[in-house]
């Protein structure tokens, strides 16, 4: 593992699974497992809190990795941006519903000769569609190009429909529906 995104990995992986703190991780590092891989400069995880107590674990991050990883990055009580070694990590705090389930809903695989916890191509399509942004959408294209017949429709079609709603933006689903059409004419 010499390229430093793997070991910034490791050392978060280890510090989750050390105070057993669940965890998933999600964006391009996922992207690679579950679409078409692009390069990624950062890690991106969703870990889950115990007891809620948000607090406890954002200091615990912070003690552990004491230098920033997004100075200019608006205070947000789910959002620990932290870098280990010359890599950013983003420590994605979990709220109680959906966010949960992509940790739950994680499976364990190996990366290189690092056993981790990666969200399912279904979750990462669902966080990639919320968040909306061009290259999302096209990281979602490649997911759908290499799982298509493997994955949910159905899950992620229920989860799309709640956001779409809850955010009033029915273009996400719009969207993510157009995608499908695409492949199936």
């Amino acid at each position: 593992m010499a390229n430093p995104i793997w070991e910034s990995l490791r050392r978060a992986v280890s510090f989750l699974e050390d105070r057993g703190y669940g965890y998933a991780l999600i964006g391009g590092i996922a992207n690679q497992i579950w679409g078409q891989a692009r390069f990624t400069y950062d890690i991106d995880m969703k870990v889950l809190v115990p007891d809620l107590k948000y607090e406890t674990v954002q200091d615990a991050i912070i003690k552990t990795f004491p230098e920033p990883g997004r100075p200019d990055l608006p205070d947000n009580p789910f959002i620990v941006s932290v870098k280990i070694g010359s890599v950013i990590a983003d420590f994605l705090l979990t709220a109680p519903g959906y966010e949960e389930q992509i940790v739950m809903r994680a499976t364990s695989l190996m990366i290189n000769d690092l056993s981790v916890r990666i969200c399912t191509a279904e979750d990462l399509i669902i966080q990639k569609a919320i968040t909306g942004r061009s290259k999302d959408w096209l990281d979602i294209e490649g997911v759908i190009i290499e799982q298509n017949e493997k994955l949910d429709r159905q899950y992620v079609k229920y989860w799309l429909e709640q956001f779409s709603e809850a955010l009033g933006q029915p273009e996400i689903l719009f969207q993510y529906n157009q995608l499908w059409n695409e492949f199936e004419t």
